[in-house]
């Protein structure tokens, strides 16, 4: 009877602990995963899988968690390939067909496809749709210089030599149009010039952070440019000293009675 009630107790703790176990090792690597259709974000958000699984599980686990993704796919002799994001369909935007859902991991684009790539915890995963090898992809770098308001936008890109040898090198994103969120909620557009630069307003270098977005399309209409992350912002410190910063404060409440009492009497 005592080994009877002493083997049901070790088979309750060891089916406990294999339980325990496999809820331990499940979903236990968490990546950034964002998807960038034609004309905007489909998804940003965090996606957690099972440790050795792929790009792939986590889209399909993404398309799983959240209804407004429709995520279609098919393996072939390469893997899997991805043939469709929320209607997308690889393919069907440009004559020679080069167009499809490509990704980044870490801002690094991997020579293996979605389901050969094993994806760490807290990697940033960029799944998008565009046409590199015909018009061409930028991935953009930002620089901002908050004195004069200038940001500069370059990529790296992969450019041929006279030898046709590969090599990589900074170029300007030229001729985009940069979003620049103000303080109130509004946002001002800006254009890039032929070396990547746009300037911003001196009255919109306001303290605090600005949302920041770009965009590029290409003459078959698919982005040229990588968009930025919703969240993306540049933040502009207040170096103003103390005396500064009173004094601009009574300025500002000065100037707030001073329109009250104009719009009261008119």
């Amino acid at each position: 009877m005592i080994r009877k009630i002493l083997s049901t107790a070790i088979v309750a703790v060891l089916t406990l602990s294999m339980l325990m176990l496999t809820a331990y090792a499940s979903e236990d690597v968490t990546v950034s995963l964002r998807i960038e259709g034609i004309e905007e974000c489909l998804f940003y958000g965090d996606v957690s899988v099972n440790e050795g699984e792929t790009v792939y599980d986590v889209l399909l686990k993404a398309d799983e968690t959240d209804d407004s993704l429709c995520v279609t796919s098919s393996m072939g002799q390469y893997g899997a390939y991805i043939t469709a994001i929320n209607g997308i369909t690889a393919g069907s935007y440009t004559a020679l067909k080069w167009d499809g859902w490509l990704f980044m991991a870490d801002g690094v684009s991997p020579t293996v496809g979605v389901d050969a790539y094993t994806v760490k915890n807290g990697e940033s995963i960029v799944i998008y749709y565009g046409d590199p090898y015909n018009t061409g992809m930028q991935y953009p770098i930002i620089s901002f210089d908050a004195e004069t308001g200038t940001i500069t936008v370059s990529s790296l890109d992969t450019v041929y030599d006279e030898n046709w040898n590969s090599v990589t090198k900074e170029c300007p994103v030229a001729d985009y149009t940069l979003s620049w969120g103000l303080s109130d909620g509004a946002i001002i557009y800006v254009k890039g010039d032929e070396n990547g630069v746009a300037v911003i307003p001196q009255e919109h270098l306001t303290y605090g952070e600005h949302s920041v977005q770009i965009e590029k399309t290409a003459s078959n209409g698919l982005p040229a440019v990588l968009r930025l992350a919703p969240d993306y912002c540049i933040e502009i410190p207040d170096e103003r000293s103390i005396f500064e910063k009173i004094i601009d404060a009574i300025t500002d409440f000065f100037n707030m009675i001073v329109n009250f009492f104009k719009t009261l009497f008119t």
